[in-house]
């Protein structure tokens, strides 16, 4: 076999048509990949990884390999040496395989010079070095089985022709259509993920992105062997097709238990291909078509195809996982108003391409459509703090997590139950409008009133605990002892608690209009019930030098009076635990007039969700708070209480505050303690308060006189999926990814010394191979 490759690779490289066909591939990667303004520019898309050289180079290869392969044996029968050569001491696997090989190598000679494409990426990095090696090695390697398919076919294909030419063509065809034409059937029939299996692309798609599968691996390997034998066959000028049935059969079957027997190895740094336990049991419980149409389909900026692919990427990760579900892009540009209709809103984006600003709408949403139900998916979260790539890094980070609650929300047979507790003062419905329509979307949503404690406790008690969760929001009146006692038990029965609560009273109104309020402390006759879950809820006021913003008048100019937003210190803009699936990625919450909170040693995890700033300063109640005080100096010095907690998550075995205490009526469903429960508690009854704007309500997230933005909404939401998931989904917010992006002024600076390394140093490292190769060659044989 080697005597075959050697001369197989000898004779290539002794003639101009080698350095022609490589040249020619080497230059069309350069041109596409670092000169054109199109799809597959690195230096514009800005992104530190090789995947549009990836995405070009199977095409160019269809073209590559069959130059490569079309005289293997169309030369040889032209020539009638095929003769020749089977009297010789070798068998026909020798020849075929010897062939095989040195058209292999002759491949991996052509990308070789390709890996300054690698440098380049690495040297261009933010920081340099920024590029995933183990994806870009496992993606190389997808390549190399990539061409040993395509080799083994180009060689079949030049024993069906003594003309280099026609071996060519039939071999592009059959290529193309291996790699291209199962797909063109399988969309055709309504994306049939069992026909796209069939084709090249499907399995090369999963490996180039730096994926090994055996499934791959082992439908490369059968193609291979398969067009190998078919040649045997020819040389053989074998007709029987027993054993070609045979090995046919084999193939199938071998392919068919590897199927369900596989090994998947995810090269990437961040294991971004690799679906949690999580989602895959979500995704197997869809029992029936469940459809997900994205709205991604277009012409829009590079950095947004980013997002494009990446969300293709992972809703065919799904698809691979469960053949229920199927996935359809579609462009919204003539179902704008549609969308818009089903709460399907536009982005505006400022990109950066090529030095310049430019402006863009897309739709970053997904529908997915399960039976008669549907749902819809954001793919790019309010993260209007965040810098662009930041909001990309997010958008990408949270596809797995936003898909999976959408499947696992869609898919449940049963709703889960959430109240909104009355009776004690709570707020209006209308200023929680913003946050309880939200969560109505996704769970059965009602009013619970704890008035009829009082004339029929055990049937409260007892229609309280089929509930999920209760939500209680801003009381301000006391709890008697039973209610207090239904509470306890509702959670001793394992009911989930969300407490946003006000232990100070402090009525903005009455400071807007008067200057000045007194601020004292609020008894809601829960302290000790709070006590025994291991928190307690101060009654100081927490001041923070990094606050939101309150308008105030500043004086009048033509009669006009003009107003100024400034800092408001009673009004903290506290951050989320970025450890934690509730407070990740989420925008900076706003309060009112905060408590403080302290814990207390018990058998409880307790996790801190919300926290201040170090610059933080206490004030006791009762105490007079005056409006002028906003334009005081401030002094730095007198902010050292540091970190203030705001609003903890409590997890684990809830003992009941009546263990061993006289219980205010008798019930059998009382229980001492509750299992593995959860409850959020927030020192501050407005963080889920939205304000009013002609009589309707206002989005909770923002401020309708400052126009400032803030996570109030999200966080609330969050807690409500943590506090009632059973399955963990909520603990995908956790994933992280690392988009790797270049250095975009760095790269538009140096941009013509890139193109031209990238364009003429790897034709250059190919014409001194083959200066060396033959100045070696005339040497040896002068």
């Amino acid at each position: 076999m080697f005597p075959i490759l050697k001369k197989e690779f000898n004779s290539f490289f002794a003639s101009p048509i080698a350095y022609l066909v490589i040249g020619v591939f080497l230059l069309m990667n350069g041109l596409f990949l670092w000169i054109f303004k199109d799809d597959f520019n690195i230096l514009n898309a800005g992104f530190a990884d090789l995947n549009p050289f990836f995405f070009l180079a199977p095409w160019l290869f269809l073209f590559l390999i069959p130059a490569i392969t079309m005289k293997s044996f169309a030369d040889e029968l032209n020539s009638g040496t095929i003769e020749l050569l089977k009297t010789k001491p070798i068998s026909d696997w020798q020849i075929i395989m010897g062939k095989f090989w040195a058209s292999l190598l002759l491949v991996v000679v052509a990308l070789i010079p390709t890996f300054t494409y690698v440098y380049t990426i690495y040297q261009l990095g933010q920081p340099i070095g920024n590029i995933d090696f183990g994806s870009t090695i496992g993606s190389y390697m997808g390549l190399l089985f990539l061409a040993a398919t395509y080799t083994a076919i180009g060689l079949f294909t030049s024993t069906l022709s003594k003309n280099q030419i026609v071996a060519f063509i039939i071999s592009v065809f059959i290529t193309f259509f291996l790699y291209y034409g199962f797909d063109a059937i399988s969309n055709s029939l309504g994306n049939d993920l069992t026909i796209k299996k069939m084709g090249i692309n499907e399995h090369f798609k999963s490996i180039s992105r730096g994926v090994i599968d055996t499934r791959d691996l082992l439908y490369f390997l059968s193609v291979t062997v398969f067009f190998l034998y078919l040649t045997k066959m020819r040389l053989d000028n074998d007709k029987k097709i027993k054993n070609s049935v045979i090995l046919i059969a084999g193939l199938l079957l071998l392919n068919s238990v590897n199927q369900s027997i596989y090994k998947r190895i995810d090269l990437t740094a961040d294991q971004r291909y690799t679906l949690s336990e999580t989602t895959k049991n979500i995704v197997s419980k869809v029992e029936k078509h469940l459809f997900i149409t994205v709205y991604l389909e277009g012409d829009f900026p590079s950095e947004f195809r980013r997002l494009q692919a990446e969300t293709r990427q992972y809703i065919e990760e799904l698809a691979a996982e469960n053949s229920n579900i199927k996935i359809n892009f579609e462009a919204p540009d003539h179902q704008r108003e549609a969308l818009v209709k089903r709460g399907m809103l536009p982005s505006q984006l400022t990109v950066e391409e090529e030095g310049k600003l430019s402006e863009a709408i897309i739709f970053p949403w997904a529908e997915i459509s399960y039976g008669n139900k549907s749902s819809i998916v954001s793919l790019l979260p309010n993260t209007i703090l965040a810098s662009q790539d930041e909001q990309l890094q997010k958008a990408i980070e949270n596809l797995e997590y936003s898909f999976s609650t959408a499947i696992n929300s869609i898919t449940q047979r049963r709703q889960k139950r959430v109240v909104v507790i009355t009776g004690n003062g709570e707020l209006n419905d209308l200023y929680q409008y913003s946050f309880l329509s939200e969560v109505a979307k996704k769970h059965r949503l009602a009013k619970f009133t704890l008035d009829s404690v009082s004339k029929n406790p055990q049937q409260t008690l007892q229609d309280l605990t089929t509930l999920d969760l209760a939500i209680i929001a801003k009381p301000t009146e006391k709890f008697t002892a039973e209610e207090k006692f239904t509470l306890d038990q509702f959670i001793a029965n394992g009911g989930r608690t969300l407490w946003m609560l006000d232990y100070v009273q402090a009525d903005q109104d009455s400071l807007f209009s008067n200057g000045k309020m007194l601020a004292y402390p609020r008894d809601l006759n829960l302290t000790d019930l709070l006590f025994s879950y291991g928190i307690r809820i101060n009654t100081t006021l927490v001041k923070d030098l990094y606050a939101a913003q309150i308008p105030l008048a500043t004086g009048k100019v033509g009669g006009q009076t003009q107003f100024k937003n400034l800092d408001w210190q009673y009004h903290p803009l506290v951050g989320g635990n970025p450890n934690h699936g509730i407070t990740k990625n989420i925008s900076p919450v706003r309060l009112q007039f905060a408590n403080q909170i302290d814990t207390l040693k018990n058998n409880l995890k307790k996790t801190p969700l919300l926290v201040s700033s170090l610059l933080t300063q206490k004030v006791g109640t009762p105490n007079i708070i005056q409006l002028q005080s906003i334009a005081e100096e401030v002094i730095e010095a007198n902010y050292k209480s540091g970190n203030q907690l705001f609003a903890v998550l409590l997890e684990g075995d809830f003992n009941s505050a009546y263990k061993n205490r006289i219980k205010p009526f008798e019930t059998p469903l009382y229980k001492a303690h509750s299992k593995d429960n959860k409850m959020v508690v927030i020192a501050d009854g407005d963080i889920g308060k939205n304000q009013i704007l002609k009589g309707k309500p206002y989005d909770l997230n923002s401020d309708k006189w400052t126009n400032q933005q803030f996570g109030n909404k999200d966080f609330l939401l969050n807690t409500v999926d943590y506090l009632l998931d059973d399955t963990g989904v909520i603990q995908l917010r956790n994933k992280t990814l690392k988009i790797k992006t270049l250095n975009k002024q760095k790269a538009f600076k140096e941009r013509a010394f890139w193109q031209f390394f990238n364009v003429i140093l790897p034709l250059l490292i190919l014409f001194s191979f083959g200066f060396i190769f033959n100045y070696l060659r005339k040497r040896k044989y002068r």
